[in-house]
């Protein structure tokens, strides 16, 4: 029996043993546990064809032809869950370390700052451009952040909803030019649709209940002043191998490009003041929403930057900033109130009769 074990040992046998382990354990870790916990999927849509993503459309909330492919498939921009945080100490080290690539999440970048009894975090634009949209729990709340580039849509839930905690992922489909989420379920037959600025699931089992999402307070503001106003701040680190990534502009020409609306929508911005690519702060009062031009309260605001409004019989202070050519704003108080970020011409088509209150025809000239 020695003498074989010697033999094997001398012959280079348990080198091939050895790799076949490694390989196995490989497999183990990075292919069947995924699956098993359900973070690795197959390819569902086709980019064209609604059908092809699988979500029961019954019941549909909205006009179902008003639903189209998004040109990716489900998933193709995969959701953060539970990131890694780090500290501003811990970004100024990665920028030094990024610096041939262009840095990492430097004082200019916006951010889409949140904060939850108590604890404040940055989700960086520049990631969520990769992302999409953030499972998180923050001040011991699951929250999900939203960010539909296309739209320039900024938005924060609670993911609890009934009794239940969610984990919303990138559907791939699109309701008049707001990128849906879906809920993560064993099967494709009981994930539902969620459009984020209705703020409600549109299509599927969750419609069927009635399910609705609860928005919270978030603010779009520049890393630099958000880290300034929250020293204690953290921000999510995103995955190290697209950290090159981060550093693209991918949307900078449609940004500023203002007759490409990529996605079809209807009814359309018609005006040409505000522009159709206006950056809206939209504001949660009583239930309502309030769209508010954020070029028309730069204007507005007083020599420290604020402008106080009174919205709905609720006194609000609004904080206007000016960071080389961008305009950012941020609802001060009350610190509680919802807030969504859009542009004009998407929130538009979702919320058409929003655009008659007094408030924004006062603001609107």
């Amino acid at each position: 029996m020695r003498h074989r074990v010697v033999k094997f040992f001398s012959s280079g046998g348990w080198i091939i043993l050895l790799i076949a382990a490694i390989t196995v354990g490989l497999v183990i870790k990075k292919i069947v546990l995924p699956v098993m916990r359900g973070e690795v999927r197959p390819i569902i849509g086709d980019g064209v064809n609604v059908s092809s993503y699988q979500f029961s459309l019954h019941p549909c909330l909205v006009p179902s032809d008003q639903i189209i492919a998004g040109g990716t498939y489900k998933d193709a921009l995969a959701a953060l869950n539970l990131p890694y945080t780090i500290p501003p100490s811990q970004v100024a080290k990665l920028n030094n370390a990024l610096a041939a690539v262009g840095g990492y999440i430097q004082g200019p970048d916006r951010v889409i700052g949140v904060v939850v009894h108590g604890q404040a975090r940055a989700y960086p634009i520049p990631i969520m451009n990769w992302h999409t949209m953030v499972n998180d729990r923050l001040g011991g709340k699951p929250i999900v952040v939203y960010w539909d580039a296309f739209s320039s849509c900024a938005m924060v839930f609670s993911r609890k909803t009934g009794t239940k905690i969610q984990r919303f992922g990138y559907s791939g489909l699109v309701d008049n030019g707001n990128l849906l989420m879906y809920n993560r379920e064993p099967t494709n037959s009981q994930e539902s649709l969620w459009c984020p600025m209705q703020c409600r699931a549109i299509a599927g089992p969750a419609a069927a209940k009635g399910l609705k999402l609860k928005p919270l307070p978030c603010a779009i503001v520049t890393w630099h002043k958000w880290k300034s106003m929250f020293p204690k701040t953290t921000m999510i680190e995103g995955i190290p191998q697209l950290f090159p990534a981060y550093r693209k502009d991918v949307y900078h020409s449609y940004d500023h490009d203002p007759t490409d609306f990529h996605f079809p929508v209807t009814p359309l911005w018609g005006r040409s003041k505000p522009p159709a690519k206006a950056q809206l702060i939209i504001l949660r009062v009583k239930h309502h929403w309030y769209p508010l031009s954020i070029a028309k309260l730069s204007r507005i605001k007083n020599a420290a930057g604020v402008v106080h409004l009174r919205v709905d019989q609720e006194n609000v202070v609004i904080q206007c900033w000016r960071d080389l050519a961008l305009q950012t704003a941020s609802v001060i108080a009350p610190a509680k109130m919802p807030t969504a970020y859009s542009f004009l011409y998407v929130w538009y088509a979702q919320h058409p009769h929003e655009f008659s209150t007094p408030l924004w025809r006062a603001l609107a000239r």
